[in-house]
């Protein structure tokens, strides 16, 4: 399979609202290399956020696509 063809699997996946790990992605869409694939699509303008998840003394990090309406950090109006 294609880096552009995983590529595109990965932002279909996203899309759903479902975040993704790394071991998720391997088991889904045989990619050993997601986070060059979120690089690749972030690069193409997407706006995935990263969220580094601990398990006991291991760290891997997970993604997701940002909302667009997404307003956590606004003031609030006046």
């Amino acid at each position: 399979m294609t880096a552009a063809s995983q590529s595109a699997q990965v932002l279909e996946f996203l899309r759903t609202g479902r975040e993704l790990s790394p071991m998720l992605a391997l088991s889904l869409m045989g990619s050993f290399r997601l986070a060059a694939r979120v690089a690749e699509l972030k690069a193409a303008g997407h706006r995935i956020e990263t969220r580094i998840v601990k398990s006991g003394a291991k760290r891997y990090a997970a993604y997701r696509l940002a909302s667009e309406q997404k307003e956590e950090y606004a003031s609030p109006a006046r």
